[in-house]
């Protein structure tokens, strides 16, 4: 994986750290350059825990939801046992998505 500063003028990203009235916001690149997105990727969300949703968003035992964190198809669900859980949302035998929508538990 190349470096940052392979991928862009560093200079371009310093400029959101200066005073405010002399910084502005990311350069176009840092938005649409997909080795710009892989590095940033790999900094921000690899190795660390990462926030996908609330606990009230799956209320019930049995309730389900996918999450997609930057390509990465996730289900969120409440067990049994109550606590939450989160599994890669794809079939390993062959590679389908398990979970398209959320679901609520019906008594």
């Amino acid at each position: 994986m190349k470096k940052l500063s392979q991928i862009i003028d560093l200079k371009k990203i310093k400029v959101v750290n200066k005073d405010i009235d002399k910084a502005h916001g990311l350069p176009n690149e840092c938005y649409t350059d997909d080795e710009y997105l892989s590095v940033e990727r790999k900094k921000i969300f690899e190795n660390k825990w990462v926030v996908i949703g609330v606990a009230s968003s799956i209320p019930i035992v049995g309730d389900a939801k996918p999450f997609d964190l930057l390509g990465i198809a996730l289900i969120i669900l409440r067990d049994k046992n109550n606590k939450i859980r989160v599994f890669h949302n794809v079939c390993s035998l062959r590679g389908y998505k398990i979970l398209l929508e959320s679901c609520k538990f019906k008594n």
